[in-house]
């Protein structure tokens, strides 16, 4: 997904199965170090059909994907399924710091909006008051998803190189949950709209 803190795809090597295993567990420190005792990329858990690991950061894994796999034999290579998650506290937290934003964003048109209609008076005097709230949305976003993406687009490369097969070899799985991202994101939007609305409304009748 281009979007949002999801990565769900296929990698298809000509690598066997068990080259695959062996190739992981020489890139994936299994005894999760201290990073200024280790030389491997990754922390984690290897087995021959599975595997969970993270980048080995010296900075907070916040936002550093969580990847787990699953190891195919497919005919002389194999298949590994690759799924990247953002860890679930900060996926959470950012969420509902995002969230909140979009509500006081559109809660505070929406009020705007219900003053014109009961003033009658339709001159907006300071537009640019909208803008902060644009801003701080836009650098929460950037921080937690940004970071998501950037490690996202490490870690594939990574395991390309890795498993000896190109960008062509991979299969990208376009929905979370049952849903294409275009989904996810109106259904934010109209949820976080239709909160604002309510919101508005019950203030203006209290």
């Amino acid at each position: 997904m281009k979007y949002l803190p999801f990565e769900d795809f296929e990698i298809h090597t000509p690598l066997t199965s068990d080259e695959v295993f062996y190739r992981l567990c020489a890139a994936v420190d299994t005894k999760r170090k201290w990073w200024i005792f280790t030389n491997k990329p990754f922390w984690g858990e290897v087995d021959r059909r599975d595997f969970r690991i993270w980048r080995t950061t010296w900075w907070n894994r916040n936002f550093t994907p969580v990847v787990s796999g699953k190891i195919w034999s497919e005919g002389s290579g194999c298949c590994i399924l690759v799924r990247m998650r953002m860890p679930w506290h900060s996926f959470l937290f950012y969420s509902l710091v995002l969230g909140w934003l979009l509500v006081i964003y559109f809660g505070g048109i929406v009020n705007l909006l219900i003053q014109k209609l009961l003033t009658g008076v339709w001159q907006i005097e300071s537009p640019w008051l909208l803008l902060p709230g644009i801003g701080m949305f836009a650098f929460g976003y950037l921080i937690s998803v940004g970071t998501f993406k950037r490690d996202v687009r490490y870690i594939r490369d990574y395991l390309l190189s890795l498993l000896q097969t190109g960008v062509g070899n991979i299969i990208y799985q376009d929905e979370f949950l049952g849903l294409t991202e275009t989904q996810i994101i109106k259904a934010w939007f109209v949820i976080t709209l239709f909160i604002s609305l309510v919101w508005v409304l019950l203030d203006l009748v209290r």
